[in-house]
């Protein structure tokens, strides 16, 4: 499909094939079947052998085909390749779509097969387009059958195409050929040839020529290659498409991480990769370099630079890898990387997750025919995240069209658009040039994964504006049919598209310790459990499962469903049923709440260890002897048997203050009480010959 911005006037023929070409400056030439030892047209059927591809639409990729065997192909070997719905194979995800290149082109996507690359579409009800593959180990055949070109016009394709892309692999030679072509295309705009890698090494067959029917071309790999390739490339920042990055003010640090490969044809020896944050202004906020010492054709190398970068500040940064030390160096232009950075500040209550500047082209862009959108891909820098609105610059809307705002999971197979979790229509009376800030019919929490947020033309030249300055995010697509692609211009643009996010809903309710129950307390008699739970977080919360279990006894369940706890704040809450010992033992008293969506289950549980007693109640009565009583500095204890004790004195709240052992032979025994306040205690003493107590004052 065609955007509406761009105009091409472009001369154009019909069949005026030449009967050779080339070579390129790597040795690649081609032939036709009319050409004295060229190929011989012989269409090959593989629609009842192949497996059919799914998934193709208008200006869109499928793959990767994982083929079985590797293909040579320039200087390199590849065994993953992509289809294009525009009628090409590459070797890497690149959406190419109208306006397409003249090859070679250093620019935008390299490294594919231009079968008849046009504007192909293969949506539209009733499309009789179809593509196949065979894949064997010594070809791999991918055939486009009665595809159509994309038309403006109902049904929205028109015309027919049948070709196919032989990949012979014992000889690394390339054929194409044509069993029909019918019908034009928009602008003609056709191209057919080889590019590499490279991108400023390539073989075009023509261009802007409608290729007749019943023909066969075949590009043939040099038996001895004319050049011997020396190229060095940063191959990803952070991960494999080194797309942006959105990180959390004061949050986590960054590790730069970066993969150098050797794409060439020839060893390279030492040589250098230096890794750098640096802020809008161009300020090094974090630089190091590493050396790598050599590196032989087809290696890579993957770096991690030290020191990290500390997101301390909001905003927009950039993450850039260079190479140097590379001499000879066939692309210089891939020994630099750039990574969007964002830093957000998450502790803000309302926040944007955006890759766009302020600026925008003053241009927009929209799709022929009023159908079609543009979305980003958004991957938050924490969970969970509540999206309230989304937001949008529209640049255009002179007839006043509506238009559609979308928020999806990425979920979809490939981690594409997958789930709907909100869509908007905004009318025309609403949908006039400006930013907007539109809510979500319904708020969304996010507990993990990203976004897709999408704009979406409902009708003729309503336009979104884009960022043309750079960083950018490389999170780009372009949307048609409900078809995701990669944006074509992604290397040169963002959307004015991002969302705004609210304080996520965190639901987080633990216990945190008992009332009146201290660790090592003696539990002699019926003893009420209680309990504080505090609400960790940032919603209130009511209905509250609890629970409480002594050692491995029976678990005592009770639900809170009183006054909702406030963020931040404890209620004492008092179980139905009291501990009674049973036995004597010594063990864990461990409360515990139960609320299912918890977002933190670490701080939901408060133990002790306490000792029940059973009987405790009678044997206490067997007095002792207190003296002085009231005490001040010590305390003879009368009447107790010899034998070893544990001492134990209670304060009049309940809560144990001293424990220490003791033995009496004959005589009283003599306790200090100098590290003690002023006020009224219990000691209990218990030994082997039983179980005593008295009352204590001890006063100063």
């Amino acid at each position: 499909m065609a955007r509406i911005p761009t105009l091409f006037l472009i001369a154009f023929s019909l069949h005026t094939f030449a009967g050779s070409g080339g070579p390129d400056a790597f040795g690649y030439t081609w032939k036709d079947d009319l050409e004295p030892g060229g190929p011989v047209f012989s269409w090959i059927d593989i629609t009842g052998s192949g497996t059919q591809v799914q998934g193709l639409a208008d200006d869109n990729v499928v793959g990767p085909v994982v083929m079985q065997t590797n293909f040579d192909y320039y200087w390199y070997s590849r065994k993953n390749m992509w289809i294009g719905s525009n009628g090409y194979v590459a070797f890497n995800n690149g959406n190419i779509a109208s306006p397409f290149p003249v090859i070679p082109n250093a620019a935008g996507v390299n490294d594919y097969i231009a079968g008849i690359m046009a504007d192909l579409n293969f949506s539209g009800v009733g499309n009789p387009g179809q593509c196949w593959v065979l894949d064997e180990a010594d070809r791999t055949i991918i055939s486009f059958i009665n595809v159509p070109f994309y038309s403006q016009f109902a049904p929205g394709y028109t015309g027919s195409n049948t070709f196919q892309i032989i990949l012979d692999k014992p000889d690394a030679h390339i054929t194409v050929q044509i069993l029909q072509q019918m019908g034009l295309t928009m602008n003609n705009d056709i191209t057919m040839g080889i590019e590499s890698v490279a991108g400023s090494i390539g073989l075009q067959h023509s261009k802007n020529v409608y290729p007749p029917g019943n023909r066969a071309i075949r590009y043939y790999m040099p038996d001895v290659p004319l050049i011997q390739v020396t190229d060095v490339a940063v191959a990803w920042n952070t991960e494999e498409g080194s797309g942006g990055r959105f990180l959390s003010r004061n949050g986590a640090n960054f590790q730069m991480v970066t993969q150098v490969s050797n794409i060439g044809s020839v060893n390279v020896g030492a040589l250098s990769a230096t890794g750098s944050v640096l802020n809008a202004a161009g300020q090094n906020q974090v630089n190091a370099t590493q050396p790598i010492s050599s590196l032989v054709a087809g290696a890579d190398s993957i770096i991690s630079f030290v020191p990290v970068f500390e997101p301390t500040t909001a905003g927009t940064f950039r993450f850039r890898t260079l190479l140097g030390g590379v001499s000879g160096d066939l692309v210089p232009s891939n020994n630099q990387l750039i990574q969007e950075l964002v830093v957000v500040d998450t502790a803000l209550a309302v926040h944007d997750l955006r890759y766009h500047g302020t600026t925008d082209d003053a241009l927009g862009l929209s799709w022929t025919g009023g159908n079609g959108g543009v979305a980003m891909h958004l991957i938050p820098p924490y969970h969970p995240i509540l999206i309230t609105h989304t937001t949008v610059r529209i640049m255009a809307n002179p007839l006043g069209v509506p238009f559609t705002m979308k928020v999806y999971a990425d979920d979809g197979p490939g981690g594409l658009a997958g789930t709907l979790l909100d869509s908007v229509m905004i009318s025309g009376a609403q949908a006039g040039p400006g930013d907007k800030v539109i809510p979500l019919s319904n708020e969304v929490v996010l507990n993990d994964g990203g976004i897709f947020v999408e704009w979406y033309m409902v009708g003729e030249n309503v336009s979104i504006a884009r960022d043309i300055q750079p960083p950018f995010s490389l999170r780009t697509y372009e949307v048609i049919d409900g078809t995701y692609a990669e944006y074509r211009d992604r290397e040169n643009a963002d959307f004015h598209l991002g969302v705004r996010l609210g304080q996520a809903p965190v639901i987080d309710v633990g216990c945190d310790g008992f009332f009146d129950i201290e660790e090592g307390e003696p539990i002699t008699s019926s003893t009420p459990v209680r309990v504080y739970v505090r609400n960790y977080g940032n919603q209130p919360a009511t209905n509250i499962p609890l629970a409480y279990r002594f050692n491995n006894g029976p678990i005592v369940t009770h639900t809170y469903t009183g006054t909702p706890i406030q963020p931040g704040l404890v209620a004492l809450v008092t179980f139905p049923e009291d501990l009674v010992p049973i036995t004597d033992a010594v063990g864990p008293l461990c409360a515990w709440t139960t609320l299912g969506p918890d977002n933190n289950i670490g701080n939901d549980t408060t133990c002790v260890n306490v000792q029940t007693i059973t009987g405790i109640s009678e044997q206490v009565l067997r007095p002792v002897v207190l003296a002085p009583n009231p005490a001040t500095d010590r305390v003879r204890i009368d009447g107790l048997p010899a034998g070893r004790y544990a001492l134990e004195l209670w304060d009049a709240t309940g809560r144990l203050v001293l424990r220490q052992e003791a033995v009496t032979v004959n005589g009283p025994l003599e306790w200090p009480l100098t590290s003690l306040l002023s006020g009224s205690y219990q000691l209990r003493l218990m030994g082997d010959s039983g179980r005593f107590g008295a009352a204590l004052l001890i006063m100063r």
